[in-house]
């Protein structure tokens, strides 16, 4: 996967990729769960001519797909095409469409391609293979004329002489139509390779949070829920884990917001290094983070929480001049039978979190001690 090599905010990155996005030679949009562009590319515009009164907050994807099929560009028949666009739209909101050739009535060929990310976003991309289909049908030119002249040639009376010349001229033309049909492979296996890698990058977009490397709300909360139905069909346990950064307000006040950022980063590495390849690292937002800890006793999973908090009371954190040291509030709950949604686990151990906010901070509070109080 592909990594942050800046410190930058995500808001710049975010930027930095979107104009990247701009300068690709074939079209990408971002569809939010509802259906709606988050995100359309300049390429993806000029593709389809679209107008400027559907390049506005609040347009549908189905609007995009209406103004294509008004403007008669799908090579699809008047009477199958509000079926067709029916089709396209609910494929589309299913997930279940598989790389499609689009072809148009100016005589392009289009490749599209959906994936669904873990929020439900869908990430398109429409590659033209317009060349493709060109070197192919150049391929075919070539295969014919060679039927022919293999025709003309059992019935000629030329001479010897004429044949050889003929059959070199013929051999010729043979290896420029494979020369070229190697150029058409080479250029679509490079163009596979690039779409494959910018899937990933808006992947990552949607999964990661920009800032740390964790996972974001999001996907900890997705996986979280999986995690949560995969072990009560095998009987064993699970446990979640919240975490605050204690004062976290007053270290961006006194040494600013980039050293914020580095701290957060830090916490996350300190966490990642203490818990298992099985467990979840998310940042829910601000300072706060969950971990999700499957397969695991009670007793254990306090004392990994106790592990988390000491690793990251005794790191020290370098920021320019200064060496911070900071620390962390914790709480903890075991899934239960009557859980529905991880989130319903995820809000006793917060009740814990706030207890052990409330007495003193640097501290690690079971949901079971809460309760045994109140």
């Amino acid at each position: 996967m592909p990594l942050l090599l800046t410190a930058e905010p995500a808001e710049v990155v975010r930027m930095a990729l979107a104009e990247a996005l701009d300068l690709v030679d074939f079209g990408v949009v971002l569809l939010n769960p509802a259906m709606q562009p988050r995100f359309l590319n300049r390429h993806f515009v000029t593709m389809w001519a679209l107008p400027d009164e559907l390049l506005t907050p609040g347009t549908t994807f189905r609007q995009l797909l209406d103004h294509v099929g008004n403007n008669c560009a799908y090579q699809v028949s008047p009477a199958d095409l509000a079926a067709y666009i029916d089709q396209r739209e609910g494929a589309v909101r299913d997930g279940t469409v598989s790389p499609t050739v689009i072809d148009l009535t100016d005589g392009r060929r289009i490749l599209f391609r959906c994936v669904i990310a873990g929020d439900g976003s869908r990430i398109l991309t429409y590659v033209d293979i317009t060349r493709q289909k060109q070197e192919q049908e150049l391929q075919q030119q070539a295969h014919d004329a060679a039927e022919r002249i293999g025709i003309e040639l059992r019935f000629s009376n030329e001479s010897l002489e004429s044949q050889a010349a003929y059959l070199a001229s013929l051999a010729e033309a043979a290896d420029a139509a494979a020369r070229r049909a190697d150029e058409a492979k080479r250029r679509l296996e490079q163009e596979m390779t690039e779409r494959q890698e910018l899937e990933v990058q808006l992947r990552r977009m949607a999964t990661i949070d920009a800032l740390t490397g964790a996972m974001n709300r999001a996907q900890v909360l997705t996986l979280g829920q999986r995690e949560l139905e995969r072990v009560r069909t095998t009987g064993q346990d699970l446990a979640v884990v919240m975490l605050d950064i204690d004062h976290f307000k007053l270290i961006n006040d006194r040494y600013g917001h980039p050293c914020g950022d580095e701290v957060l980063r830090n916490v996350v590495g300190q966490l990642s290094s203490c818990v298992r390849r099985i467990d979840l690292v998310g940042r829910l937002g601000g300072e706060e983070f969950a971990v999700i800890l499957p397969a695991i006793p009670a007793s254990t999973a306090l004392r990994a929480a106790e592990r988390l908090r000491t690793q990251v009371a005794d790191t020290a954190i370098t920021f320019g001049d200064a060496t911070i040291r900071v620390t962390v509030s914790i709480g903890v709950a075991m899934a239960r039978d009557t859980d529905r949604t991880i989130e319903q686990a995820l809000a006793r151990a917060d009740g814990a979190l706030y207890a052990a906010k409330g007495t003193g901070r640097n501290r690690v509070v079971s949901c079971d001690e809460v309760e045994a109080v109140a």
